[in-house]
C-alpha cells in the first residue's frame, strides 16, 4: 500500500472498507512517516474534542462576509499604476500623433494621421444649426423690442392726448 496521507482522515475515523483498513493498519505499523502523521492527526482531534465550544466575539468579521466591492478597490491602485506605466512605455518607444477635429480626438501610434477630409454635408449641417440658433436669438430680440414699443406707446398715449386737447377744456 502507498502512504495514507491522502486518506488520513478516513483512516483515523475508520471510514474505509474492512480490506482497506487492514492494509492501512499494516502500512502504518511499518511506515514511521505515516505513523507520525496519524499521531499528529489524532492529537489534533483530541485537542479539538477537549476544547470548550465558545462563541466568537460579535466584532469578528469573517473573510467571506466582506463586500466584494472592497476587494476591487484594493487592487485598483496597482492596476492604475500598471496601465500608466504601459501608456508611458508605449509613448516613449513609439511616435504618438494626436489630432483634434470635428469634436473628435484621434490618437495614433507610429504613423502620422492622414489629414481629415472635410465632409461637406457635415459642415453644411453644422452651419445650418448655427444659423438656426442665431435666427432664434434674433427672433427673441425682435419680440422683446416689440414688447418694449408697446409699453412705450401705452405710456406716451395719455401724454399725447393731453397735448392735443384744446386749452379751453
Amino acid at each position: 500500500m502507498s502512504h495514507i496521507t491522502e486518506k488520513l482522515a478516513e483512516f483515523v475515523f475508520e471510514e474505509m472498507s474492512a480490506n482497506e483498513m487492514a492494509d492501512a493498519r499494516q502500512h502504518v505499523s511499518e511506515c514511521a512517516n505515516c505513523r507520525e502523521h496519524v499521531g499528529r492527526f489524532q492529537r489534533t482531534l483530541a485537542m479539538l474534542k477537549a476544547a470548550p465550544e465558545i462563541e466568537p466575539p460579535r466584532n469578528v468579521v469573517f473573510e467571506f462576509e466582506k463586500p466584494v466591492a472592497r476587494r476591487f478597490w484594493r487592487w485598483f491602485p496597482a492596476a492604475a499604476a500598471i496601465a500608466a506605466l504601459l501608456l508611458i512605455t508605449v509613448a516613449l518607444t513609439s511616435r504618438v500623433h494626436v489630432q483634434w477635429g470635428n469634436s473628435q480626438l484621434t490618437i495614433s501610434f507610429g504613423q502620422p494621421i492622414a489629414p481629415a477630409q472635410t465632409d461637406t454635408t457635415a459642415t453644411l449641417a453644422s452651419d445650418i444649426q448655427r444659423m438656426q440658433g442665431r435666427l432664434a436669438y434674433l427672433e427673441g430680440q425682435q419680440q422683446a423690442l416689440e414688447r418694449d414699443q408697446i409699453v412705450i406707446a401705452t405710456a406716451i398715449q395719455p401724454v399725447a392726448r393731453t397735448r392735443r386737447a384744446p386749452a379751453g377744456d
